[in-house]
């Protein structure tokens, strides 16, 4: 029997306030594949005020990120929404409790149930009613003829049905989020210390936070947005020549595609080496404050026939920075890169996926493309190696653009990926 595909959940926010009776809630959509089920979640003080300090929350798209990561100088768990308008999307973090987190994860792996759409409410009444008739009617039942019982039983359902369509919803409101409160249990985590010390992390974004991009905000349609140039590495490898003017790229479904980021470090080599040694191409993506400390790593990726691109120079939230403060970030890495491989670096991609048009353009000024990504194993979250591996084999590799960074779980996960995406028959591809 063949594994079930797995499909990326997309988290939407809806709406957050303050109730009446002073309890804090939640609304989200969750979209996976055609299907959408929504949730009215009760959350705790802290994590409220964390992401009421963000600003508005209507008005635009906010997608939430189902991951977190723990702050150890706050002391603090701490996640991110993505807040789109328009063209520009801006990575925002704040601080939350671990009883919020066990809610998204709950959500995430379908452990709380969506609350059902008034339809099937009315459907699940009519089923209640027919079984379990009301007990008047159980009680005369063997009083009065059959036809006079059914009659009366009639009635019950009509007045039940007349209750229960007395408060509908419209069921375009439904897919939209307008759904019932669902039980949770609240946090007696202390409302003190909230947001105001996230001001300064959604300034300067710690450099190993997570990256929350999710795939519809990737790929554009995947036949159209790259090109195959005819240059090849080695036997049924292919280099991406991306020449459309476009900011996210996609790939065709015989394709597959490996980008590390955040290097180089110490582990850069090893992984050159498992690439080299499976002739795997792949693309780096690099940060310039760390090309003086791993020098030698850049000189021998390059030299190894692996891409080489920007990853910003101190891997900073580039979208909150002026023009003039984009360009010059992304021109010190590429003259700390350009130094050592002795060839121009034509790709870039933005730390934590935030990119707006200024930062694209500025990308643009220095002959770069905005490369990012749509799957994510998250690897950088991983607690073991078979964490890493798991995510591959559930989710479709065919035209796939991974997000990994030089870790050692993805290090010693590496050969084992390399494995099972060539069982599918994939050709490798790198970027220039």
């Amino acid at each position: 029997m063949g594994m079930e595909t797995y499909s990326i959940q997309v988290m939407e926010l809806l709406s957050l306030e303050r109730t009446y009776g002073g309890s804090y809630q939640l609304r989200i959509a969750v979209t996976q594949e055609d299907e959408q089920a929504a949730y009215v979640i009760d959350i705790d003080e802290f994590t409220f005020l964390g992401l009421e300090a963000l600003g508005p929350l209507h008005g635009d798209r906010i997608r939430i990120s189902p991951y977190s990561k723990w702050d150890p100088i706050r002391n603090t768990f701490y996640s991110s929404i993505i807040r789109t308008t328009g063209n520009s999307r801006n990575t925002l973090y704040f601080a939350c409790s671990e009883a919020y987190l066990t809610l998204i994860k709950q959500i995430r792996q379908g452990e709380l149930p969506p609350v059902p759409t008034e339809e099937e409410k009315q459907e699940s009444a009519v089923e209640t009613a027919t079984v379990n008739p009301p007990q008047f009617l159980r009680q005369y039942s063997s009083r009065i003829p059959r036809i006079a019982v059914a009659l009366l039983i009639m009635v019950g359902l009509l007045a039940i049905l007349s209750i229960a369509t007395g408060g509908k919803v419209d069921s375009a409101r439904i897919l939209g989020g307008q759904v019932a409160k669902a039980e949770v249990t609240k946090s007696g985590v202390p409302t003190a210390h909230v947001s105001a010390s996230f001001s300064d992390l959604n300034k300067s974004a710690v450099s190993d936070a997570a990256e929350v991009v999710t795939a519809d905000q990737t790929v554009t349609t995947e036949q159209d947005s790259i090109q195959l140039s005819d240059h090849e590495t080695q036997s049924a490898i292919k280099v991406i020549d991306i020449t459309e003017e476009k900011k996210f790229f996609g790939l065709p479904k015989e394709y597959v595609a490996l980008t590390f980021d955040d290097g180089p470090s110490k582990l850069t080599k090893k992984i050159v080496d498992i690439l080299t040694d499976q002739k795997v191409p792949a693309t780096f993506l690099f940060i310039g404050q760390n090309v003086s400390h791993y020098s030698d790593a850049v000189t021998y990726a390059s030299e190894h026939g692996m891409s080489i691109g920007n990853h910003s120079w101190d891997h900073s939230v580039l979208t909150k920075s002026t023009p003039e403060e984009q360009s010059e970030n992304l021109s010190k890495a590429n003259h700390a890169i350009e130094s050592l491989t002795g060839a121009p670096v034509t790709l870039f991609r933005p730390p934590y996926g935030a990119v707006n048009d200024d930062l694209v353009s500025a990308a643009k000024g220095q002959q770069m493309k905005t490369l990012l990504w749509n799957r994510d194993p998250e690897d950088w979250n991983a607690k073991n190696p078979e964490d890493i591996i798991r995510y591959f084999h559930h989710v479709e590799a065919a035209g796939g653009i991974y997000v990994m960074h030089e870790d050692k779980n993805t290090l010693e996960a590496l050969p084992a990926i390399i494995k099972y995406l060539k069982s599918k028959d994939l050709t490798f591809v790198a970027f220039k």
